[in-house]
């Protein structure tokens, strides 16, 4: 856990609000509310793992166990190196919610961080201003430990990504046979001729067109042969 007094000084600079509230002072009316921080996706006794770039969701639970009714004014938190804590990385952005907590009553309130960074562990601590009914300002820890970052899982299954390479297939392909079609040189097609027929060949041709095959011809229906009749003299 990193230490309370060097976290609230890392939130107040980015939080002008907060920036007006004395911790010391804070801590001895400090009202009767326990608040805790859920992640969803974490592990029970592991570290929280935050993914860059992407809404990190937190349920914030605040229980108030005194007698008077309590506002959440907002919730602020940093990121800071985890030597240093005094180095801080980022200043969060500050949530307004202005929501009433009853007395003897819980209340659930969303929180999400977004950052890009890279792949290791840092310190990220939560603060939560809560006012009283008399609108004086407390500031109360929500988060202070540490959380990892880690890189977002690439699917490697994306069918738009596909469709696209297809279609970028598709043109080269188009592209590359038009060339090659613009390229190759014209192929005239010859005609053959055939050679002229001599006197003698093309007599023996037209015999042979004119021999009829009556082999396959029936006998009652074959030409018949026109009688000669001789008269006598």
């Amino acid at each position: 856990m990193f230490g309370l007094k060097t976290t609230l000084k890392a939130i107040f600079t980015g939080a002008v609000l907060l920036a007006s509230v004395s911790a010391q002072e804070a801590a001895s009316v400090l009202p009767d509310v326990a608040i805790s921080a859920e992640f969803p996706n974490a592990i029970p006794g592991f570290t929280p793992d935050l993914i860059s770039g992407e809404p990190n969701n937190l349920k914030v639970t605040f229980r108030n166990t005194g007698k008077t009714d309590l506002k959440v004014n907002l919730i602020v938190g940093s990121v800071a190196e985890i030597g240093d804590f005094n180095n801080v990385i980022r200043n969060l952005t500050a949530y307004r919610y202005g929501t009433t907590l009853k007395a003897d009553a819980t209340l659930i309130l969303p929180y999400t961080i977004k950052m890009e960074h890279a792949s290791r562990e840092v310190g990220l601590t939560l603060m939560a201003d809560i006012l009283d009914s008399s609108k004086n300002h407390f500031p109360v820890v929500v988060y202070n430990s540490t959380v990892n970052f880690t890189e977002p899982i690439q699917s490697w299954i994306d069918l738009q990504l596909i469709f696209l390479y297809v279609l970028i297939a598709g043109i080269f392909v188009a592209i590359g046979m038009f060339v090659k079609d613009a390229m190759a040189p014209e192929v005239k097609k010859t005609v053959k001729k055939s050679p002229a027929l001599t006197a003698e060949e093309r007599k023996t041709a037209e015999e042979n067109m004119n021999v009829l095959d009556e082999s396959w011809i029936p006998e009652n229906h074959k030409p018949k042969s026109p009688k000669v009749t001789r008269r006598r003299a």
